[in-house]
């Protein structure tokens, strides 16, 4: 367990390369634990190389997120797309430009590209196809909307599948990722330029909602928010929320997404203030068009995404390779849509 903390603060970029590991004294002391347990710490983070030993000095975090990526595909014939229609389908706005820049990325490099519609929302008897294989010169990207098939999920188990999962990650395999850090200091910069002081977060009042993606926001909001009288929701409650509104007086409510801010928009009378609060949300609404009911929105970068994705694959030793994060820097529009803001 205390090895997997570790490797997620180092995959996500918590703990930079180069940085002094902690001692097996300071990890006894942290975590309560024996000097062999501790050991057993540095030895499982050695083995994945993400600490390496410097001999009388100690360990430093040996990982590093990928900054040059080759101009070929390195024998890569064909990449296989899988994603639900609600994720990638033809209304999905962000999982289309993620389409269009992996396509976009194949054809430069005559690569062949498909892209298959996985049904998960109703498929409740998980039904496994197990015709589905890859060639050895086939990659696999995935991108499914809520959770994975197992099916799928065996693919990507599978320690020889060239495979990078888009949107979100999956132990032990490549991973293209938004700039959650960009996107919370995003909202920190607008907030300020609005002169904004008390600032509520809203989170998990979707069903479409990704607890990894609501964690980091929710955690990188609250490590900048010194300037700001902060407060959170999660109750999942719309009511709740409101009246959340009503008692906090918030001069801006951030949601983890979009189609939660536009919903309380749309359903609800926002209460508690003659100046109704900035409402900013995190990618597309469901109906496309709807993020200008708000004031702010960030919108992850989906062609550069699937772009990456591509790039990732070509990597000639992705298969063997210790786990790669590659995360991408979107946008915040802001649509100066309230006559009583701030």
């Amino acid at each position: 367990m205390i090895a997997d903390q570790f490797r997620y603060l180092i995959r996500s970029g918590e703990l930079v390369s180069g940085e002094k590991f902690s001692t097996r004294r300071e990890l006894c002391r942290k975590f309560g634990i024996s000097s062999m347990t501790a050991f057993h710490v540095q030895e499982e983070l050695q083995k994945d190389g993400l600490i390496t030993n410097v001999p009388g000095v100690g360990f430093f975090v040996s990982y590093t997120e990928i900054k040059q990526l080759p101009q070929s595909g390195s024998g890569l014939r064909k990449i296989r797309m899988i994603g639900s229609p609600q994720a990638v389908g033809k209304d999905a706005v962000f999982g289309s430009a993620i389409v269009e820049g992996a396509r976009e990325l194949c054809e430069k490099n005559s690569i062949t590209f498909e892209l298959e519609l996985v049904q998960v929302l109703n498929n409740p008897a998980h039904i496994i196809n197990t015709s589905r294989r890859l060639e050895e010169d086939e990659a696999l990207m995935v991108m499914l909307h809520g959770e994975l098939l197992p099916e799928v999920v065996n693919l990507l188990l599978s320690p020889n599948v060239r495979a990078v999962t888009v949107f979100r990650s999956f132990p032990f395999k490549a991973a293209v990722l938004t700039d959650m850090r960009d996107v919370a200091q995003s909202y920190i910069d607008w907030l300020k330029r609005r002169a904004a002081r008390r600032v509520l977060y809203v989170g998990q009042a979707s069903r479409w909602s990704i607890p990894q993606h609501e964690t980091e926001l929710f955690e990188f909001l609250s490590e900048r928010a010194s300037d700001f009288d902060f407060a959170s929701d999660f109750s999942g409650n719309f009511r709740s929320v409101c009246e959340h509104i009503r008692e906090f007086s918030p001069d801006a409510v951030v949601f983890s997404h979009s189609d939660a801010a536009v919903h309380l928009i749309e359903n609800y009378d926002i209460p508690g203030q003659e100046k109704r609060p900035l409402i900013s949300g995190f990618g597309h609404a469901v109906e496309q068009g709807k993020e200008r009911l708000l004031d702010a929105v960030y919108y992850p970068d989906g062609k550069a995404m699937g772009r990456r994705a591509v790039e990732v694959l070509m990597l000639p030793d992705i298969a063997v390779r210790s786990p790669l994060w590659s995360k991408i820097k979107g946008n915040l529009t802001e649509f100066n849509n309230s006559k009583n803001q701030l």
